[in-house]
């Protein structure tokens, strides 16, 4: 089977250039049901997240929709502004203490790549850096195979069996701010993929969201688009005012590549928000306790006739001096179907646990519990689960990692199929350079009953990726 990797792994040495050329729009090859002749005890076709036919769940793009009972919606660990990944530890929020000190030149190639060093060599370019901004990007492709056929559907993200993907064209702008500054700022972020097969996951309701509708492979997303405003007179720190479409404090795991521990994500990832678009304030109450309270339009949902007034909320422990950090996330609105739009509104419960046992060793908790109303055809359903993750540095270059997780979608209302999944994966990250991470993983899941693997009831996964960073 590992022969398969030959020809993919010299492709994926070659995505740098696939990173200056726009990928072509590829019709995935995938029926469409129409919304007459779908019913709800079939078996889910990958699907566009709100086809007539499908209830329009959050985070269900063309790939993992499903109707109820036989149908399912990347956010994010906490979502603090993108920044750089930690240098070893790849888990949002979760990194172990820094390693012993690196020289100088090497830190600085670590902290810029081809944009930034080009940027850096001109004065007005040079001005933006020393002015707080960033601007920069990378490129992630993966291969996948395994026992599956050439869908891997419900598995997320690595999806695509037996050919190579192109996940993300990831380009980062951003204006940093300074919170230690008892002053008015102004900042934001754009975050965007152009293009890659991971916008399938991305997209939100309302935002390009015609490419699932269309059958694209290759799409555009506007991922993250928003503006911080830092009030220092508001709380002993500060509080920044959050506006726009922003990553969610739901997970342990985020959409960006070069943050995340795998190539592929967690169910209990996929089948929760990604984003939220609305306004959010992130407060430091002292030094170690935050929160977030915002007011969002509901889950993966921009503008749109769906919008729902919904509350976002998290606090988060977080003691400096300390190796262990607590954070709890809540996601409230009226969690129910909305059948005219075909949109669903649900709560989200979420605790995460991260402790550090040494500077090498790392240990990340993840669970969640989500609900929703007037399912047709089911009523109330609910799913949950929890991650777990053990992150080990082997050397200052590569990191070992394991996830191991159980996620019950008991109604079938999420992944298609009424079970209790378990998924198993062992990964690592490699950075030969500070710009290339090389990322192997393996994955195996299972399903209690029921056989949500195009016709089985278990699947092994087997994937090889490279980031390049620019």
């Amino acid at each position: 089977m590992f022969r398969a990797f030959r020809l993919p792994l010299a492709s994926l040495l070659l995505a740098p250039a696939l990173s200056l050329a726009q990928a072509p729009i590829v019709s995935v090859d995938i029926p469409v049901i129409p919304k007459a002749t779908l019913p709800l005890t079939a078996v889910p076709q990958p699907m566009p997240r709100d086809l007539p036919s499908v209830p329009a769940l959050t985070k269900m793009p063309i790939n993992m929709q499903a109707a109820p009972a036989a149908t399912p919606t990347l956010t994010p660990a906490p979502a603090p502004v993108v920044a750089a990944p930690a240098p070893t530890i790849v888990m949002p929020e979760a990194a172990p203490a820094a390693p012993a000190a690196e020289p100088e030149e090497e830190k600085k190639a670590e902290d810029r790549f081809l944009v930034e060093n080009m940027l850096g060599k001109t004065p007005n370019g040079q001005k933006l850096l020393d002015n707080g901004w960033r601007i920069y990007g990378w490129t992630q492709g993966s291969y996948t195979t395994g026992s599956g056929n050439r869908n891997n559907f419900p598995v997320p993200f690595t999806d695509r069996n037996n050919e190579y993907s192109m996940m993300q064209n990831w380009l980062h702008v951003e204006k940093m701010i300074d919170t230690s500054k008892k002053e008015f700022q102004v900042g934001g972020t754009v975050d965007a993929i152009l293009p890659g097969t991971d916008s399938r996951f991305t997209l939100a309701r309302g935002l390009f969201d015609q490419q699932n509708r269309d059958g694209r492979l290759y799409g555009y997303d506007i991922y993250q688009a928003y503006a911080d405003f830092f009030l220092p007179s508001f709380g002993a720190y500060g509080t920044t005012m959050r506006v726009g479409k922003f990553n969610t404090a739901h997970s342990a795991e985020v959409v960006q590549g070069i943050n995340n521990p795998f190539l592929s994500r967690s169910y209990l990832f996929q089948y929760n928000p990604f984003t939220h678009t609305g306004v959010n304030f992130l407060t430091q109450l002292n030094d170690d306790w935050s929160m977030q309270n915002g007011v969002v339009l509901g889950a993966d949902n921009f503008i749109d006739p769906a919008n729902r007034a919904t509350y976002i909320g998290q606090l988060k422990w977080a003691p400096k001096k300390g190796d262990t950090t607590v954070a709890f996330f809540a996601q409230v609105t009226r969690p129910d179907y909305h059948a005219y739009e075909e949109f669903a509104f649900y709560n989200v419960y979420n605790m995460q646990v991260t402790h550090n046992f040494s500077d090498k060793l790392n240990y990340v908790l993840d669970a969640s519990f989500s609900h929703i109303n007037k399912v047709p055809g089911i009523g109330h359903a609910n799913w949950f689960g929890v991650a777990q993750y053990l992150n080990y540095a082997l050397t200052d270059k590569i990191t070992l990692k394991t996830r191991s997780e159980l996620f019950n979608d008991t109604q079938g209302f999420r992944t298609g199929t009424e079970t209790l999944y378990s998924e198993s994966t062992l990964g690592l990250t490699w950075k030969p350079r500070p710009w290339l991470y090389i990322m192997p993983e393996a994955r195996y899941d299972y399903a209690t009953k029921g056989s949500p693997f195009a016709g089985r009831r278990d699947l092994f996964t087997a994937s090889i990726g490279t980031i390049l960073r620019w």
